[in-house]
């Protein structure tokens, strides 16, 4: 009998181990991709690396179309509050991602979030969050930000440190009240909150 058991638990643990594997690996690449055509990898600072993954989640995010259409093929990457990212968003501004040209925005008030199709809510903006999540419910913008309470107050991304790791958990229910759907692949290395 404990031999049944030692069989099943190898194959738990084999299991966890390949799951683990996998998403290191999905997540190395999508991590690697943006900066890989420039030379550049996926070491720097914290926001270079937030910087290089936010722009890869558009890969992996589907708009309706209707929207593209009236965009004219571009996304716009919105930024709201202090802007961290120093040079790494203008690196890539005018790049093609998807068949889609990316543009960033610097936002100071809230009538200037019209028009982005993702949008960063900085820490500093913390206790705007929700009033601003609320300017953008519903509509097909991809909201990331990196306040603790950001996935409760209805943001879809967020990005958390965990031993000295930069992490990011999606909240599925909130992107698909935004029409937006998530890849599965993106999905599988974030921490899903539904």
């Amino acid at each position: 009998m404990s031999g049944l058991l030692s069989v099943t638990s190898s194959k738990k643990f084999t299991m966890k181990k390949m799951i683990r594997y996998k998403r290191f690996l999905i997540f190395s690449i999508i991590s690697f991709v943006v900066f890989s055509g420039t030379g550049h990898c996926l070491e720097g600072t914290e926001y270079q690396i937030k910087g290089a993954m936010m722009i890869n989640f558009i890969k992996f995010v589907e708009w309706p179309d209707q929207l593209i259409d009236k965009t004219d093929m571009t996304i716009t990457v919105g930024i709201i509050g202090n802007d961290n990212f120093g040079n790494t968003l203008n690196q890539i501004e005018g790049r093609t991602i998807g068949g889609k040209q990316l543009s960033i925005r610097r936002i100071a008030t809230l009538s200037q979030l019209s028009g982005c199709q993702v949008l960063f809510i900085s820490a500093s903006e913390s206790h705007h969050s929700y009033q601003i999540l609320l300017e953008v419910a519903g509509t097909p913008v991809l909201t990331i930000g990196e306040d603790e309470d950001f996935i409760r107050l209805g943001g879809i991304i967020r990005f958390y440190n965990e031993k000295n790791h930069i992490r990011f958990e999606i909240n599925q229910t909130a992107a698909l009240k935004s029409d937006l759907k998530i890849s599965a692949k993106l999905l599988e290395v974030a921490a899903a909150i539904q």
